[in-house]
């Protein structure tokens, strides 16, 4: 699914906007399925563009990224860290219905004014990769520092921001647009293993509040409708075909033939032999009629 589809676009890029603007300090957005959105106004700072191109074809960069991010998860709170040179990042990640929905990134500085001692660190890592010295140097002396300070006023900006994300919905997909999607996913895979948590990480909400949204627009539970939905199918197949009850169940998704016959006679009366034979009788009186 398109990420896109299930957020505020512009607005969350404005609001990364705004943040770079007022910081100085490059903030962006990292997806539960770790997509970048990134802010338009500083971007991302020119040293590490220049290592996400040219050094260790920039996993060195992702894996730090995904990393912060994770750390974060746990702790559920803001993630101050070092990355892979050695700059200052920070991330905190945001949940919605206690479903993680991605990671407001902020970074990369310095605590301190760089120096030619902290180049040299860097230069020994550079040291054989495919990389443009002199312009990483260059780019590297640019960097944003600040002191400690300003640092937690930014880390409480981030907080800020990151609750006004939240609240002004701008992850939030809509109830109504949820349910169609995961009743459109169930009709096209009701015959595979199809769980309420699988459903839930697919639209970014929480198993509780997706099991609410179902019996509140369907009136039935998440188990209720995929098992209407088998028994409809195989009555379909039944009625369509000359294939086996125990084939028909392991189609439907019920790999349980007993239990397959329950539950078809609890909601049509009739087991699913019997109503195959009834189809039989049916279907014989009606070609001895037509001859």
């Amino acid at each position: 699914m398109d990420f896109k589809e299930i957020i505020k676009y512009d607005d969350l890029i404005s609001v990364l906007d705004n943040f770079s603007y007022i910081t100085g300090i490059s903030a962006n957005f990292l997806t539960a399925d770790n997509k970048w959105v990134e802010n338009k106004k500083k971007g991302t700072c020119e040293f590490c563009t220049i290592m996400k191109n040219y050094y260790k074809n920039g996993e060195a960069c992702r894996e730090s990224d995904l990393n912060g991010a994770q750390t974060a998860q746990k702790k559920k709170g803001i993630h101050v860290y070092r990355c892979h040179m050695g700059l200052i990042e920070a991330v905190i990640p945001l949940f919605f219905n206690t479903s993680y929905i991605g990671s407001l990134f902020i970074g990369q500085i310095l605590l301190e004014p760089p120096s030619e001692k902290m180049w040299e660190q860097i230069a020994k890592k550079l040291d054989g990769q495919p990389v443009d010295i002199q312009r990483a140097r260059e780019s590297f002396f640019k960097l944003t520092f600040i002191d400690q300070e300003k640092l937690k006023s930014v880390l409480d900006m981030m907080h800020i921001v990151a609750k006004y994300i939240i609240d002004s919905e701008m992850i939030r997909i809509s109830s109504l647009s949820s349910i169609e999607r995961i009743i459109e996913y169930i009709k096209n895979h009701y015959m595979e293993e199809i769980t309420l948590d699988d459903l839930a990480k697919m639209v970014y909400l929480s198993p509780t509040y997706l099991s609410y949204l179902f019996k509140k627009q369907l009136g039935v539970t998440f188990k209720e409708y995929l098992i209407n939905i088998r028994l409809k199918k195989s009555k379909e197949l039944i009625e369509t075909t000359d294939l086996p009850i125990g084939e028909i169940s392991k189609m439907v998704g019920i790999e349980d033939q007993n239990y397959f016959s329950r539950l078809f006679k609890r909601k049509y009366g009739v087991s699913p032999m019997n109503y195959k034979k009834d189809k039989y009788i049916y279907d014989t009186s009606k070609k001895n009629a037509n001859t």
